[in-house]
């Protein structure tokens, strides 16, 4: 644990002060005994007139699983990348962190949380790490560690909201069916809840077989607008976006369905529409039975420029040739901006906050966190394909005041709009508690100032309305996006 670091920035709301802290805290095993460390990182504003019962404190965590919260801790909190805002970043030292003007600090408290295993955090013993590399044992440890937060604090009638990335949504979701503590969940009536959660990237699990094309082509229909790719570009995006949704529905999952059985004249009509929507070649398409999966439209876009477009962010590009196999450091958005986030990360913590540690800090790691990750059978096998919004709308069903907002871009190709739009309309849902934004963004929406501040003010929108009168309507057109 550190010592607070007294700090003032200006936002759009004005100046704030802040203070920031690096704070540990033990968490239980199921035994009851303790095993792991985890670290967060704690920004609190400090003004005298500053009501804390009634300010709203935002925990948030990346995904993986095995991710830290370097991410959204560089992206939301009060200091961000320098280079964040380009489509070509630093990806060597030195790295730049500057004051981030869009944080959401002036609406909330803000506690960015490592799960065990990323980061500095730690499981004690390598004999307890199936307790917390695993779907409910995660969530488990982290509603554990927020109760702990709160009580040093003396934070426990504040609002509190959960914010999530990726597989943190995952997180986030389990999380909110845990915490009322019955018999199948903590084991004790729950003491900290949720005035609601926030869910960027929502890893819902996505859907399979022929579902899983028709909910991605929307985002191939997106990528291809934006690198001006279409035989007939609209002017609006939303307006491309619209007709991918129509099509997607109506005429390409029923086609899709049909397989061998579709007349030769309704599959060729199909695959011209779907080269007025994507780019692709009609023969091409037909020549891969009317399905390109994720990783072949990444190269066949911009083939002809020998570029590939990245999965996490398609609006990010990289030479095919000598391209590797590796599905992150290969990536053309996540391989150029996982450096700067990491690099930056470990120095603002040791020379600003005065967090030294003689450990190695991780800010994904893979091989002993997400290779071994139980998602119900057994560890190391890959999630099931079912949905994770029942737990979000039993969470709405507990509590008449509990509220979501899901904020998603229209360039990730891994976690796609189209698979969060199949989730959520299959599982009825109070929509007047529901929220949905739209970015021209990818798998990160604080990546470029324009949607920083767009999803910063959604944020503040959404922790500051009242729940009875939070019926919001989704927000789709939307200034593009300029990345350098």
């Amino acid at each position: 644990m550190t010592q607070p670091a007294h700090r003032t920035i200006k936002t759009g709301s004005g100046e704030l002060t802040y203070q920031a802290q690096v704070e540990e805290f033990t968490v239980d095993d199921s035994n009851g005994q303790p095993g792991a460390r985890i670290v967060c990182t704690a920004y609190l504003r400090t003004e005298d007139a500053i009501e804390r019962d009634e300010r709203p404190v935002l925990f948030a965590f990346n995904g993986g699983p095995g991710s830290s919260s370097v991410w959204l801790h560089l992206g939301i909190g009060p200091r961000r990348v320098a280079d964040a805002d380009s489509l070509t970043p630093r990806s060597t030292p030195p790295y730049t962190l500057v004051d981030n003007n869009e944080t959401i600090l002036d609406a909330a408290d803000l506690v960015f949380i490592d799960p065990p295993g990323t980061g500095y955090s730690r499981v004690l013993s390598p004999e307890q790490e199936t307790d917390f590399y695993c779907t409910d044992g995660d969530a488990r440890a982290m509603i554990r560690l927020i109760s702990a937060w709160c009580r040093k604090h003396r934070r426990e009638n504040s609002p509190r909201f959960l914010l999530g990335e990726s597989y943190g949504t995952t997180r986030a979701a389990t999380m909110a069916r845990m915490l009322p503590g019955g018999p199948f969940s903590i084991g004790s009536l729950g003491t900290t809840a949720l005035s609601g959660v926030i869910l960027l990237a929502a890893a819902f699990r996505n859907p399979v077989g022929d579902e899983a094309h028709a909910a991605t082509l929307p985002t191939y229909a997106a990528t291809a607008w934006y690198h001006d790719r279409l035989p007939e570009r609209p002017g609006s995006l939303e307006t491309h976006m619209q007709r991918a949704r129509r099509f997607a529905q109506q005429d390409y999952l029923p086609a899709l369905f049909a397989g061998t059985g579709l007349p030769q004249q309704r599959r060729s009509e199909i695959a011209q529409t779907l080269h007025q929507l994507t780019g692709i070649p009609a023969e091409t398409l037909i020549r891969h039975q009317l399905r390109l999966e994720p990783p072949q439209f990444a190269r066949l876009l911009l083939a002809d420029d020998d570029r590939q477009i990245g999965g996490y962010d398609t609006r990010f590009t990289l030479p095919i040739t000598g391209a590797g196999q590796d599905p992150v450091a290969d990536d053309a958005a996540m391989g150029q901006y996982v450096g700067m986030f990491s690099g930056a990360l470990v120095p603002y913590l040791r020379d600003e906050l005065g967090a030294g540690y003689d450990t190695d800090y991780r800010p994904i790691d893979w091989a002993r966190v997400n290779l071994r990750w139980d998602h119900g059978s057994g560890p190391g096998v890959p999630p099931a394909s079912d949905t994770l919004v029942p737990d979000i709308a039993a969470a709405l069903r507990r509590d008449s005041r509990f509220r979501v907002l899901f904020c998603q871009g229209y360039y990730d190709l891994v976690t796609t709009f189209g698979a969060l739009e199949h989730a959520v309309t299959r599982t009825p849902l109070d929509e007047k508690r529901v929220q949905v934004q739209y970015y021209e963004s990818g798998h990160m929406p604080y990546l470029g100032q324009l949607t920083r501040e767009q999803m910063a003010t959604d944020i503040r929108r959404f922790l500051a309305r009242d729940a009875d009168a939070c019926d919001v309507e989704q927000q789709p057109g939307r200034p593009k996006e300029n990345l350098s």
